[in-house]
């Protein structure tokens, strides 16, 4: 088997309980339901894996089989287990641009599962099953990863020496930024020199790699926490439950992590700035204050963590829209909803259509935007057309201002709500509304 940065086995619940079936060799145990087994697999990480577990969602496929997405870091692609009513289960995770450590991790965690849900393994094309038990030696990993790692920068210092704009490296697909350097990674940004270093260093190259090593250290904390902030924290007080949830799981990464090393290369200055957006006053903050103001003073000035200080680039439904990094983001299968500082942006597309075929921008602008009248502000950039019209709206007891707007091309079409608090944003709403572009 070539080595790979793929997690992946295949297996057979063993059958349990007292259910009985029919079968044309007699009666014999019934296989445990998908759903059943997937919510036992999905309890037991809640239980067993309580400091990894980000979230995690079940599903049934059209296919018929159960499905249970796991979130276990936060720059990493879910861990998937789909099982079916026969018992079959297959556990999934990509593990590229998190590390070797990841990977490791994925088979300790399939080799408890087996043990603690009657599981068996049975089948891989990634790594070798000896007895039962998934093979995942460290050599093996390593050379995968360093292997995806030397080709990707390889990738990139040819793009920008073809003068392409900055790379995007072991990011999460839905988070797109401009890059403040030669490449944007996990743990930060890095320059052209950076990079030029890194492909004949390994040292250099595995900086950026958050999850190298085996160990959940102190190392691995400050690499936890650092994805973070740089990835997911928005820099201000949190507006929703889910972003307080971010701030708050940063601190205890941090505070945990430094009571383990002390000597390492802690973010004092923002785990100070987090502290004081969440207005903890403790014993700690007083302690992180100190360290912040000392780092500040023997460091000098440098850029503060965190990509979502900038712009970042929201992709729905195949549209791409530029917004400030600190909006909210709320999304369903019909919308996408970003808000902050008395602004609110919503999004929704669709693909457009007719039996004639896809359906001209023209028409489908005829038929959306007819309703806002004679005084509509045009737009036509290549082929995208747009239609909007500004208003004040009332109804909250508050007036505010609103942009309704209209973006189409031939065979598909987006609609958008921009809502502002200050009249004086009425330009801003305008460039916003122009800045919406298919993907």
């Amino acid at each position: 088997m070539s080595a790979s940065t793929t997690f992946r086995v295949s297996g057979q619940a063993s059958k349990r309980g007292i259910g009985i079936q029919r079968s044309k060799r007699g009666i014999a145990r019934k296989p445990r339901d998908a759903e059943k087994l997937l919510a036992e697999a999905k309890a037991w990480l809640d239980s067993e894996y309580a400091d990894t577990v980000r979230s995690s969602e079940t599903s049934r496929r059209p296919t018929g089989e159960a499905e249970l997405r796991t979130w276990l870091h936060p720059v990493a692609s879910p861990l998937v287990a789909v099982a079916d009513d026969e018992g079959r289960i297959t556990i999934e995770g990509d593990t590229a641009g998190v590390g070797p450590g990841y990977q490791r991790f994925l088979a300790h965690i399939a080799e408890r599962m087996a043990l603690e849900l009657d599981l068996e393994w049975t089948a891989s094309d990634v790594h070798p099953i000896v007895d039962g038990k998934v093979s995942v030696d460290r050599p093996t990993v390593e050379r995968a990863h360093l292997a995806w790692l030397g080709s990707t920068l390889v990738g990139a210092r040819d793009a920008r020496r073809l003068g392409a704009g900055g790379m995007l490296i072991g990011l999460p697909a839905d988070l797109r930024i401009e890059v403040p350097g030669a490449i944007a990674t996990p743990l930060g940004p890095r320059d052209d020199t950076w990079l030029e270093r890194a492909l004949g260093e390994v040292p250099t190259a595995i900086d950026i790699v958050p999850w190298w090593a085996d160990a959940t250290d102190a190392r691995y904390m400050l690499n936890r926490a650092l994805c973070l902030m740089w990835t997911e924290v928005r820099w201000r007080r949190p507006a929703t439950p889910a972003e307080r949830a971010v701030q708050d799981e940063v601190l205890q990464i941090l505070k945990h992590g430094v009571a383990l090393d002390t000597r390492l290369p802690w973010p004092w200055q923002e785990w100070d700035e987090l502290e004081k957006i969440r207005g903890i006053h403790d014993a700690v903050a007083t302690d992180v204050a100190a360290r912040a103001a000392k780092a500040a003073a023997e460091g000098g000035p440098r850029p503060p963590i965190g990509y979502r200080r900038g712009q970042v680039l929201i992709v729905h439904e195949g549209w791409a829209l530029p917004v400030p990094g600190s909006f909210s983001d709320v999304r369903t299968a019909e919308e996408w909803t970003g808000s902050d500082a008395g602004r609110t942006i919503t999004l929704a597309a669709v693909v457009t259509g007719t039996d004639r075929g896809p359906m001209s921008a023209e028409e489908f602008l005829d038929q959306v935007a007819s309703h806002l009248g004679r005084d509509v502000i045009t737009r036509q950039d290549g082929q995208i057309l747009g239609r909007a019209k500004i208003s004040t709206d009332g109804s909250s007891g508050v007036e505010v201002g609103v942009l309704e707007g209209y973006v189409a091309v031939r065979g598909r079409g987006a609609a958008i709500r921009i809502a502002f608090g200050d009249v004086a944003d009425w330009q801003w709403a305008i460039d916003m509304w122009r800045a919406l572009r298919p993907a």
